[in-house]
């Protein structure tokens, strides 16, 4: 029993460590970090959508966090209008939360979303602005 335990840990573990976010999320515009610049420097609101214990190593300057996992309409519709653009990101190319979001975001109707796969780990890469401030 303790084998087929480890095995199937093991298989599970080893899935989940092949992970790879999807390059388009249907009802966004993947951008990469040259845009994700651009449209920051513009003013678009960008949304972290990770757990909160990953704030703790920085985000993007100025984003508004919303996990994911408590990411309502409501939630959503007091801090992003529905026709306002605005830019989801999480962990990169191996976190499935930002794809997760998008889906979420569209049910509620928002259509103007930029979907930045590669996240935190490219916008740090590029020692674009990264505060360490909780919320």
């Amino acid at each position: 029993m303790k084998k087929i335990i480890f095995i199937m840990l093991f298989i599970t573990s080893s899935l989940l460590a092949s992970y790879q976010a999807p390059l388009k999320v249907q009802g966004s515009t993947t951008i990469d970090s040259k845009k994700a610049f651009e449209l920051y420097n513009k003013g678009v609101k960008f949304l972290d959508v990770r757990p909160l214990r990953f704030l703790k190593s920085g985000k993007i300057k100025n984003s508004i966090h919303l996990y994911v996992d408590k990411m309502t309409k409501t939630k959503l519709e007091k801090i992003i209008n529905k026709d306002e653009k605005f830019v989801i990101y999480c962990n990169g190319a191996g976190c499935p939360l930002s794809a997760k979001a998008i889906k979420l975001a569209v049910e509620y109707g928002y259509t103007k979303i930029y979907y930045y796969r590669d996240g935190i780990p490219a916008w740090d890469y590029y020692k674009f602005p990264i505060s360490k401030e909780l919320l």
